[in-house]
C-alpha cells in the first residue's frame, strides 16, 4: 500500500523558489521514495532527524534538503520544508546532525521526542531571552532584510511585469502598499524574505494532495490552496467510516462541533466517500441519475464549496453533486403563482396591520411597541413552525420564546397574521419565510442524499422542506452547533425538526483547527451559558498556538481609528499576510461605512453586506458579524462593543434574557472567526455588559489615550 502525500500550507511556496533541477529531483523522489518507503533510512540521502518527533530529512539534488513527517499508521507523508542546506537547519533550529537546539527546546517542545531535563529547559529559555528571539515585532516600519533587485525577484519566480514597482520598495509597509501587485505575488515575496521556521510551519493547517503533481501545480500558481481539502484527524476519520464500503449507507446523521472543528470539511469528505461507495454498487447506471444535494448558509460559502468539489477528482460524477442555498432552492420549488410574488421582511406590513387591527378589534392586545416581537413570532413560530390554523397555534408549545401568550392574545395575534397576509397579497408580495413554508408543503423529492450545513439557524419549515427534497428521509445529513445560533427563534433546532431522529448516529468533533489556543481560551469567556447552551461543543481542544488577543478600550473615535489601523498593520506584518487576509466585523450594516472611512486607503477596505460578501476582494473585508458566519480570517478586528450597539437595545415585548443570550452568541461567533490575531474594541465610557466577562487572565487589555 502506497503513502498519501499531504503538505503544510506554505510548502508550495518553498517548492516554487527552488531551481528547476531541484524541482525535477523532488518530483522524481516524491513518487519513487516518499509514496513508497518514506521512513526507510538510507544515509546519507534519507535519515531521521535526531530527537525530533518523527521528522525526516531527504537530500534533493546536491544542495537542497526536504524535511517531512511520516504517519506510518495512516500511511501519510506530510511535506514541511524544502530549502538550501545552508538555510534548512537554521529554519529547523537544529545542528547538521538533526538535533534540536535551544530555540526548539524553549518554544516548541512538542516537536521533541524525548523527555527534557529542567536544566535544559531553563538554559534554553535563558538563551532565547538573551538573544531576543521571543520578542514581539517592532511596532514601526522596518527596512527589508535585502533589496528587491531584478535578479533576486527572478530567482523567486516573480514575473518581470512587477520588477520596476518592487525594486523601489525599501520597507515592510511599502511592500504591503503595492496596489498593482497581486496578493499571491506579495505573499510569495514575503515568504522568500522571511521563510518560516519549523515552529511556524507546524502551526499551519495540513492539506491533502490526491496526486503528487497537484502540489507542483500549486507551486506554479495553477491550483489554489482552497482546492485542497484539509487533512482529517482520527476523530473525523472515524465518522467518515459511516460512508465507506460497498453497503449503501443510511442515516439520518448529525455532526456537531464548535467553531473551527471542521464540520464543513468532514461533510465534503463524506460526500466523496459516499460517491465512491455508490459507484461500487453501480447505482449511477440506473435510468434515474443519482443526485446529491449540499446546502450552505450563504452564496459565498456556496461558491467556496463548489470550488472544493471541482478539485476533488470526482471524475464524471461531479455533476451528481449540487451545492445550493436553502433560499434559492425554495424559490425554485415554489408553485408558479408564488414565484410571481416578491419577498419582503415583515416589519412594515405588521405596522400597517396593527393600525387596522387596533381600530377593528376591541381591546386589541398589541401596540406598535410590540412590532419587533410580533415580527419574530409570525416569522419564526407561526410560519417558521408551519402552523396552519388558530387551533394549532393555541395548542403549540412556545416554551423557549420567553414572553408568555394566553389564549386571548394568541387569537389576536392570529388575526393580525391574517391581516398581514392580506396586505402582502394586495401589494403583490409575500414573506421570505412564507416561501419556505409553501415550498415545504408542495415539495417533491429530487435528491437521493441531502447534506445540510448550519442546521441550528434554519426554521423548522426549512428543514422539513429539505427533508421533502430527499427520496428517502433516512438519507439526511446535518451539521449543527447551537452555540453559534445567531438568528432569533428561541427554540433548539432539534425541536424544530422533531420528526427527524438521529439517535445513535450523532457525533461530536472535539478539536478546534481554526483559532489558536490563546484566542479560544479568551473567546470562551463569551461562550453561551444560558439553558440552551451546548457544553459539548465548547469542551474542545484548540490545536495551534499564537498570540493573546487584545481588548482595546477607547473613549473617542480618533483613539479607535488610530489603534485599528496600527493593529491591522502590525498583525499583517507579523503574519506575513496581505490586507485580503483581514476582516473588521461590525454589529450592524450602519457601522460598516464608518469603519471603511477610518481605515488607511492602503488597506483597500470594502464594506460588504450579507448578500454580496466577496472573499476574493484584495483588501480588508468590512462586514457585519452576521455576514461573517461560516467564514474565517487570519486577522480579525471586532468593533462596536458598547452599550446600545452590542448588545442592541431590547425591543418592547422581547424576552430580555433570550435577547441578551442571542447578542452574546453573536459576539462569540464574531470573535471565533479569528485564526491568528484578534483585537476587540470596547467603549470605555459606554461599557457593554459583555466586557465584564473579559479578564486580563486571557486578554491583553489596552487603555487607549
Amino acid at each position: 500500500m502506497s503513502y498519501e502525500l499531504a503538505f503544510s500550507e506554505r510548502f508550495p511556496l518553498d517548492l516554487s523558489k527552488v531551481p528547476k533541477k531541484v524541482r525535477r529531483a523532488y518530483q522524481h523522489l516524491s513518487k519513487s521514495v516518499l509514496c513508497v518507503a518514506p521512513d526507510r533510512a538510507n544515509p546519507p540521502q534519507i535519515k531521521r532527524l535526531g530527537s525530533f518527533r518523527n521528522l525526516w530529512r531527504m537530500r534533493v539534488a546536491d544542495n537542497y534538503r526536504l524535511v517531512y513527517s511520516v504517519d506510518s499508521q495512516r500511511r501519510t507523508v506530510c511535506l514541511l520544508m524544502l530549502d538550501h542546506r545552508d538555510k534548512i537547519y537554521d529554519r529547523l533550529g537544529a545542528d547538521e546532525n538533526g538535533e534540536p537546539g535551544f530555540r526548539i527546546i524553549a518554544g516548541a517542545q512538542e516537536l521533541i521526542d524525548r523527555e527534557l531535563t529542567p536544566e535544559e529547559k531553563a538554559l534554553a529559555q535563558e538563551l532565547v531571552k538573551r538573544l531576543g528571539l521571543g520578542t514581539k515585532a517592532a511596532p514601526h516600519d522596518r527596512l527589508l532584510p535585502m533589496p528587491l533587485d531584478s535578479a533576486t525577484l527572478s530567482s523567486w519566480g516573480i514575473p518581470e511585469d512587477y520588477h520596476n514597482a518592487l525594486s523601489a520598495v525599501r520597507t515592510e509597509n511599502d511592500l504591503l502598499d503595492q496596489p498593482e501587485v497581486p496578493d499571491e505575488i506579495l505573499e510569495r515575496i514575503m515568504y522568500c524574505l522571511w521563510p518560516p521556521n519549523i515552529e511556524e510551519v507546524t502551526q499551519k493547517p495540513v492539506r491533502v494532495a490526491r496526486d503528487p503533481d497537484h502540489i507542483a501545480e500549486a507551486a506554479d500558481g495553477k491550483r489554489s490552496l482552497a482546492s485542497f481539502l484539509l487533512m482529517l484527524d482520527e476523530e473525523q476519520l472515524d465518522f467518515l467510516t459511516k460512508f465507506k464500503g460497498a453497503a449503501q449507507p443510511h442515516g439520518p446523521w448529525l455532526l456537531k462541533g464548535g467553531p473551527g472543528s471542521g464540520k464543513s470539511t468532514v461533510t465534503l469528505y463524506c460526500i466523496r466517500e459516499l460517491l465512491g461507495s455508490l459507484r461500487q454498487l453501480d447505482l449511477f447506471a440506473e435510468d434515474r441519475p443519482l443526485r446529491i444535494l449540499y446546502t450552505t448558509f450563504t452564496k459565498s460559502l456556496e461558491r467556496a464549496s463548489n470550488h472544493l468539489l471541482d478539485h476533488l477528482d470526482l471524475g464524471g460524477y461531479r455533476n451528481q453533486v449540487e451545492v445550493r442555498t436553502v433560499d434559492s432552492l425554495a424559490l425554485e420549488n415554489l408553485p408558479q403563482e408564488w414565484k410571481q410574488l416578491r419577498a419582503e421582511q415583515p416589519e412594515e406590513y405588521i405596522k400597517a396591520a396593527l393600525d387596522e387591527c387596533s381600530t377593528q378589534i376591541p381591546k386589541f392586545s398589541f401596540t406598535p411597541d410590540d412590532c419587533h416581537f410580533l415580527a419574530e413570532e409570525i416569522d419564526w413560530v407561526i410560519i417558521g413552525q408551519g402552523i396552519n390554523s388558530l387551533k394549532e397555534y393555541q395548542e403549540f408549545d412556545r416554551a423557549g420564546r420567553g414572553r408568555a401568550l394566553g389564549q386571548h392574545q394568541r387569537r389576536h395575534l392570529w388575526q393580525l397574521y391574517e391581516v398581514v397576509q392580506h396586505i402582502l397579497r394586495q401589494d403583490g408580495a409575500c414573506l421570505f419565510s412564507e416561501r419556505l413554508k409553501v415550498a415545504s408543503e408542495s415539495v417533491s423529492p429530487k435528491y437521493d442524499y441531502v447534506f445540510v450545513d448550519e442546521a441550528q439557524d434554519l426554521k423548522a419549515v426549512a428543514i422539513r422542506f429539505l427533508m421533502g427534497l430527499c427520496h428517502d428521509r433516512r438519507n439526511i445529513f446535518l451539521t449543527a452547533d447551537t452555540n453559534q445560533s445567531i438568528w432569533g427563534n428561541g427554540f433548539s433546532w432539534t425541536k424544530m425538526a422533531s420528526d427527524l431522529h438521529v439517535q445513535g448516529r450523532a457525533r461530536i468533533l472535539r478539536r478546534n483547527y481554526r483559532t489558536t489556543r490563546e484566542i479560544w481560551q479568551a473567546v470562551l469567556q463569551l461562550a453561551p451559558d444560558s439553558e440552551g447552551a451546548d457544553k459539548d461543543t465548547l469542551n474542545v481542544e484548540a490545536v495551534y498556538r499564537g498570540s493573546r488577543p487584545v481588548l482595546a478600550r477607547y473613549s473617542t473615535r480618533q483613539q479607535q481609528e488610530k489603534r485599528l489601523n496600527s493593529f491591522l498593520w502590525e498583525a499583517l506584518r507579523s503574519e506575513r499576510a496581505t490586507p485580503s487576509n483581514a476582516a473588521v466585523l461590525c454589529p450592524t450594516e450602519r457601522e460598516m461605512n464608518q469603519v471603511v472611512e477610518m481605515l488607511d486607503k492602503k488597506f483597500k477596505a470594502k464594506a460588504m453586506r450579507s448578500r454580496d460578501v466577496d472573499i476574493s476582494h484584495p483588501g480588508v473585508k468590512v462586514m457585519t458579524m452576521h455576514a461573517a458566519k461560516g467564514l474565517e480570517f487570519p486577522v480579525v478586528a471586532v468593533v462596536g462593543l458598547e452599550a446600545g450597539r452590542l448588545p442592541l437595545p431590547v425591543w418592547q415585548g422581547i424576552d430580555e434574557e433570550e435577547h441578551m443570550a442571542r447578542q452574546k452568541r453573536l459576539l462569540f461567533v464574531a470573535c471565533s472567526r479569528a485564526m491568528r490575531r484578534l483585537m476587540v474594541f470596547a467603549h470605555r465610557d459606554r461599557p457593554s455588559p459583555f466586557v465584564k466577562s473579559l479578564s486580563d487572565e486571557y486578554w491583553d487589555i489596552e487603555e487607549l489615550c
